[in-house]
């Protein structure tokens, strides 16, 4: 019995130590056929903690770059499947989280902290329908992939010193985005927006099968720009307060 012990023990030392000093380039090899249309360059480090120096999509329809990466593996992820806290540079800022996979392949995202410039992200738009400004910054308790399909999103979206500058000039200061799971991979949220040439309010909806819809009230402060209201006017009416409501519903599907 003591010599099995010590059998068991010198194979869990030797899988800790294979963890911690093997080489993470090999392995980053042996998997990029499984990654798809993604570019890596310059891998260094150890398989418990390492870094990429780039990792880009070669899809041109998804132009998504990232620039050191970095990861630490998570033991106590371990017994689930395993998992990693992983930090990179991005679109003008930092994103931190910690990234779990499954046996059964789902992949949860979890105490996601985001900061980007809005400036940067204008290639991801599928056509250059608009420009925008400011620092959006994002605290995401958790996001699952089952299947490869997002089946749960929970945090908050804050853009600050937001700036829409095309098609319409407008200064919309802060807008803040709140998202919460419901049943069925649907979820609820609401959206705020003031300190700028407009203030607004509103909640939206997102079924598992893309279908939405969205309420929203604007009101423009006293100073607003004709411009700004003259395409207000062009997609709602406003009340005696000078209240626009907007409402759409649709399936988002079908605007990509």
């Amino acid at each position: 019995m003591r010599i099995a012990r010590l059998i068991l023990l010198g194979v869990v030392c030797y899988l800790i130590a294979m963890v911690v000093l093997f080489p993470a380039a090999p392995v980053v090899d042996r998997l990029r056929p499984q990654l798809g249309p993604v570019a890596l360059e310059g891998v260094s480090g150890r398989l418990y903690s390492g870094r990429i120096a780039r990792v880009a999509s070669t899809d041109d329809l998804l132009p998504l770059e990232a620039s050191d990466v970095r990861w630490r593996l998570a033991p106590t992820t371990l017994l689930g499947g395993g998992g990693a806290r992983v930090s990179l540079d991005a679109y003008g800022g930092e994103t931190s989280a910690l990234v779990t996979r499954s046996w059964g392949g789902d992949i949860k995202v979890s105490d996601l902290d985001l900061s980007v410039r809005a400036k940067e992200l204008e290639p991801l738009l599928p056509a250059p329908i608009a420009a925008f400004d400011g620092e959006i910054v994002a605290d995401i308790a958790s996001v699952l992939l089952e299947n490869n399909l997002l089946t749960r999103f929970e945090g908050d979206i804050v853009w600050s010193d937001a700036v829409l500058e095309r098609p319409v000039a407008v200064q919309l200061g802060t807008v803040q985005i709140g998202v919460v799971p419901e049943s069925e991979g649907a979820h609820s949220g609401t959206l705020s927006i003031s300190g700028g040439d407009v203030d607004g309010s509103g909640d939206f909806t997102l079924a598992g099968n893309g279908d939405y819809s969205l309420n929203l009230q604007l009101t423009p402060v006293a100073n607003a720009s004709p411009e700004l209201l003259n395409n207000l006017r062009s997609f709602a009416r406003a009340d005696a307060q000078g209240r626009f409501t907007v409402s759409q519903s649709g399936n988002i599907n079908r605007l990509m």
